[in-house]
């Protein structure tokens, strides 16, 4: 039997690249998560946030515009980016911490953990920063620890990880987790001072407060809870929740950029020294934040909903083998920097496969990324499995369940600050079908509830 001509082509494309893949020397891998960090929160998406050194080093290597976190909630991001699995499959929901314990040294899925692999295929693990799971060396880190909110130590002692593992001539899995821009919001005068009292804008769709729609809800089914509303240790004692006029939420907005502005520094620091070093031709960095957040969009504040502030995260890749200067739009998650991060670094295959996908073909192939529709899941704090928002998103179209069982459709080509909610228009009904049908296949896989059969 005969290969058609462009399936031989492609089929050959894919060999070389594999081989390509194999044949060069395992880089050192860094990832920089960062914590609570609004896709709108960096420069090089909206210039009114001043990140020149994150900026300079997504643009020399490859933006992933439209990713998305599996679980926009920090404890279960972090379980999901560490196991390459969706929250209701490792177990960690919310902020449950305890749920990890089987992925901790000694327990039961413990060669599961990322960093366990990695080391396992030769790597040194160091992590430096914010863990939300427990002590980093119970789940596979043996260098480094649990750090504060000061970013600079952090960054230094990071460095000083690379510099050891370079003379011991050793590949390195460095993670690197500062708290930055969680809140509480402190920035010193200098970063303050960059941002104008009135150069801070609102976003189009800021509310002083939120709807009593269940797509806003940020407790457990059946509440309208919108959180950190008495949360007040930031700058000014300004509050973190609604409701917040123009004034406040513009004043939490300024201490929220700057500092995103002080962390630039620090990762601009970073850069400059493993360009210096000549370690940044054989290391790839990955760039992301655990899950996004609300600044006033939809009157909101924190994450844990559906809306695209709260679920999309920014993300990008620079280093040895990446292309500089380019924006890939293609659909991802958070789950794929586990299979990425394993590819690279030739591990083995972990027990549970993961639910992601690798992002090595986004730059190393030409062929069309396979991923159509991309999703999120999330329990509020002190839920149970089951319960909480879940997302199916493809390039236009976007259908939220919330936790009341109740649908949003959003069409993001022209309604990307999701004002409007089409499900019961008779124009997207097609569409409410199609990603319906998709939503409800994955929730049956991820043994989630069962979909509404009334809707």
């Amino acid at each position: 039997m005969r290969l058609r001509l462009p399936l031989l082509r492609a089929l050959l494309g894919l060999a070389a690249s594999v081989v390509t893949l194999a044949a060069a020397p395992r880089p050192n891998l860094i990832v920089i998560l960062t914590d609570d960090q609004s896709c709108r929160a960096v420069g090089y998406e909206n210039p009114e946030v001043l990140t020149p050194r994150i900026d300079a080093l997504a643009r020399g290597g490859t933006i992933l515009t439209r990713a998305f976190a599996a679980s926009p909630i920090c404890a279960a991001s972090r379980a999901s980016l560490m196991t390459g699995l969706y929250p209701q499959q490792h177990g960690l929901i919310a902020l449950q911490t305890a749920a990890f314990a089987p992925y901790r040294r000694g327990g039961a899925r413990a060669a599961q953990a990322l960093a366990v692999r990695l080391a396992e295929a030769g790597y040194a693990t160091g992590f430096f920063g914010k863990s939300h799971l427990g002590v980093p060396a119970e789940y596979g880190f043996s260098a480094g620890r649990e750090m504060g909110y000061d970013s600079a130590p952090m960054f230094a002692a990071a460095a000083e990880f690379v510099r050891a593992q370079r003379a011991a001539g050793r590949p390195y899995f460095l993670w690197i987790a500062p708290h930055e821009p969680h809140v509480p919001l402190y920035p010193e005068p200098e970063w303050l001072d960059r941002y104008p009292r009135d150069s801070v804008s609102l976003p189009a769709n800021y509310r002083r407060e939120p709807t009593a729609e269940s797509l806003n809800n940020q407790g457990l089914p059946g509440e309208r809870l919108h959180r950190d509303t008495g949360y007040r240790r930031n700058l000014g004692e300004v509050s973190a929740g609604p409701p917040r006029d123009e004034g406040t939420m513009r004043a939490f907005t300024r201490a929220y950029y700057a500092v995103t502005s002080r962390l630039d520094a620090e990762v601009g620091r970073l850069g400059d020294f493993l360009r210096k070093s000549g370690e940044i031709e054989r290391t790839v960095v990955f760039f992301l934040s655990d899950n996004g957040y609300h600044l006033g969009s939809h009157g909101l504040g924190n994450k844990i909903t559906m809306h695209e502030e709260s679920v999309r995260i920014p993300c990008f890749v620079w280093g040895a083998g990446v292309p500089a200067g380019r924006r890939s739009d293609a659909l991802v998650s958070s789950l794929d920097l586990y299979p990425t991060l394993l590819e690279l670094g030739g591990a083995s295959p972990p027990p549970t496969a993961p639910a992601g996908r690798s992002l090595v073909p986004l730059w190393t192939e030409s062929l069309p990324w396979p991923r159509q529709v991309v999703y999120s899941e999330c329990v509020g704090v002190g839920g149970k499995p089951g319960q909480g928002h879940r997302m199916a998103r493809d390039q236009r179209w976007k259908l939220v369940l919330s936790d009341a069982d109740e649908e949003f459709l959003f069409d993001l080509a022209t309604d990307p600050h999701e004002l409007r909610n089409l499900r019961g228009d008779a124009s997207a009904a097609s569409e409410l079908q199609r990603l319906r049908g998709e939503l409800a296949d994955w929730m049956r896989q991820q043994r989630d509830r069962p979909y509404p059969s009334t809707l």
